[in-house]
């Protein structure tokens, strides 16, 4: 067994260098402050998209918060789908007065978010023309955005990236533990991934909603409508090799699931969608790796030239001249060296979004937890086994739960510290008045990450649709903010 034992730790090995990277991202998110932009014109043009299904009770404060912007109101458009609402359902009735351009769409066979943005997009080529914007931003309708949001996104947006994502917040974080959880998940996906990926001029991933995408990438229409269209779009932009950056200072709030039911549904849909793009783009994103590599030889000016001269030329050359000779030979292979270790340089430069999303997609925390699973039962056996050798009349079962429970206490402990730093850094975006029920969220916020290896399992032997949530929390931006 010492070889199997050697190739486990051989690979998570090999897994742990791969992926150290994240954790300098971590470090550069707590300690490093956003990238900033400077002020820029406000005469682009923009679509503002949002795919709506009996959405009457928070439509209307999105649109109001949207035309609210300190952005040039006439430089700006919105437009809603109100996609396969019930009957007597008022979101396109609700969206028309608070004064949206408004299609109706009615297909229950392909009832989902990428297929009603598909409908979208149709449309708006169709009366408008998709290219006469010079960018289309994507909210889902139960969020509200902040009165500088466009004029941030903007900012961002005209140094001549491809596209921008904004601060996604919570406008319900103080609602339960489970609102609160997925709160602080997303500001650990600012601080550990989008802050970072900024900061160092990276292309980072578009999440669901709050981003802008350049008209130019969208004018063949919108063509993502797996279960997680958001992630299958970052992939084909990665393979692309567009640029999407992101703007801390665009904020906007989203409403966070407050259900066990629709948690868990939720994230399944998530695996099941990440696990389906990574075997649609997987290759893809390793092609874009290794491409780099495949360069033309060189015939003129062979790398080694060093090696290269005809016999019995050097013995013919004078004192003066072999020095010369032996100089040129070494500044060649000084050269080629240079050149070597330029390599990764050149490779972060040009694939490092690629080597990135590679693991994004693969849910590394899913084999984590599966190593955790195997310590918890190799923390058991120690147990059990110092409960028979010590026979203190201590029964060894009850010893191997104690060592279970010392293991599980150790990543308890982590998680505990991991959400520590993201409410330590994102404090000031945090809306809970009450620091007892923060603390709380805090204590519990382990549990969040501890059932993602079995949600993934289970995805891959479940049948997973994409299902409607119901947004029921009513609050405008001044709620929001406490005025």
């Amino acid at each position: 067994m010492d070889w199997w034992v050697a190739l486990r730790v051989s690979v998570f090995a090999v897994l742990a260098v791969l992926t150290y990277y994240k954790k300098i991202y971590k470090y550069i998110g707590f300690f490093v402050k956003a990238k900033k932009f400077e002020p820029a014109p406000q005469t682009k043009k923009y679509g503002i998209v949002i795919a709506a299904r009996n959405e009457e009770l928070v439509i209307g404060n999105l649109v109001n918060s949207l035309h609210n912007q300190t952005y040039p109101r006439e430089n700006f458009q919105v437009f809603v789908v109100a996609d396969n609402c019930d009957e007597g359902d008022k979101t396109a009735e609700i969206a028309r007065k608070c004064g949206a351009t408004v299609y109706e769409r009615h297909c229950p066979e392909k009832a989902r978010k990428g297929w009603a943005l598909e409908y979208l997009f149709e449309n708006i080529e169709k009366d408008f023309g998709i290219q006469s914007f010079d960018g289309y931003l994507f909210f889902d309708a139960d969020n509200v955005v902040s009165r500088d949001y466009l004029e941030r996104m903007n900012e961002a947006f005209s140094t001549g990236v491809d596209g921008v994502i904004g601060y996604r917040n919570s406008k319900n974080f103080d609602q339960n533990w489970i609102s609160a959880h997925y709160s602080i998940h997303f500001m650990r996906s600012s601080m550990n991934l989008h802050r970072p990926r900024g900061r160092l001029n990276l292309c980072t991933h578009i999440a669901g909603t709050g981003y802008l995408l350049s008209s130019e990438m969208l004018k063949d229409g919108w063509h993502y409508s797996s279960l997680t269209e958001d992630t299958q779009a970052t992939m084909d932009f990665a393979v692309q090799g567009k640029r999407i950056e992101y703007c801390e200072a665009a904020e906007f709030f989203d409403e966070q699931p407050y259900e066990i039911r629709v948690m868990l549904r939720q994230r399944l849909r998530w695996a099941k969608g990440r696990m389906a793009c990574f075997f649609r783009y997987g290759a893809k994103l390793f092609y874009g790796l290794v491409r780099f590599f495949k360069r033309k030889k060189d015939v003129k000016n062979p790398p080694l030239k060093v090696f290269n001269y005809e016999k019995g030329t050097f013995k013919n050359l004078s004192f003066w001249k072999k020095i010369t000779f032996f100089i040129d030979r070494i500044m060649d292979l000084c050269g080629f060296v240079i050149d070597i270790v330029a390599i990764p340089l050149k490779f972060i430069a040009k694939n490092f979004t690629n080597f990135d999303m590679i693991f994004y997609l693969i849910p590394i925390s899913f084999f984590k937890r599966m190593v955790w699973i195997a310590f918890e039962i190799a923390w058991f056996c120690v147990g059990w086994q110092a409960g028979t050798l010590l026979d203190n009349g201590i029964s060894p079962v009850i010893m191997g739960f104690v060592g279970a429970l010392f293991g599980t206490l150790s990543t308890y402990v982590s998680n505990i510290i991991s959400g520590l730093m993201v409410v330590i850094r994102e404090w000031k975006h945090i809306r809970c008045p009450n620091k007892f029920k923060l603390a709380f969220y805090l204590i519990t916020w382990p549990l969040h990450d501890m059932i993602y290896p079995f949600i993934c399992l289970a995805s891959l032997f479940m049948h997973v649709t994409w299902k409607p949530i119901k947004h029921d929390v009513v609050k405008t931006l001044d709620d929001i903010d406490g005025k």
